[in-house]
């Protein structure tokens, strides 16, 4: 399979708050069929695919409790702003089984191309 390097878009919540990247869930949809679950294994193949390595953070740890709570029961996150890590972006923010979550990427580059 050969590399489709994973880049940034233009991030646009709907009225719930959930967004993913387009090519991130066409491939999805085209490897998994929206399953519930993948295991690691594919979960790496697909990090390789687009060459990124991800992060994922937990709205409950994010966020206080109350704010949590009622963004939870009114199933909306559009308050949330998870804070981006350094470099990654944003590919998926949605709700989970138990919370809110967001996943973010970044591209992975040989060590040849990080700066001294």
């Amino acid at each position: 399979m050969c590399i489709k390097q994973l880049e940034p878009t233009e991030v646009v919540r709907d009225e719930c708050g959930t967004w993913i990247h387009p090519e991130f869930q066409q491939y999805m949809k085209d490897h998994f069929n929206n399953a519930e679950w993948v295991s690691q294994e594919q979960w790496d193949e697909m990090q390789r695919y687009f060459n990124i390595e991800t992060t994922k953070i937990y709205m409950e740890s994010s966020v206080s409790f109350d704010d949590w709570e009622s963004m939870m029961d009114s199933c909306d996150i559009s308050k949330w702003e998870p804070i981006t890590p350094h470099g990654f972006f944003l590919i998926d923010i949605y709700f989970g089984e138990d919370d809110a979550e967001a996943i973010f990427a970044r591209e992975i580059r040989s060590e040849s191309e990080v700066p001294a």
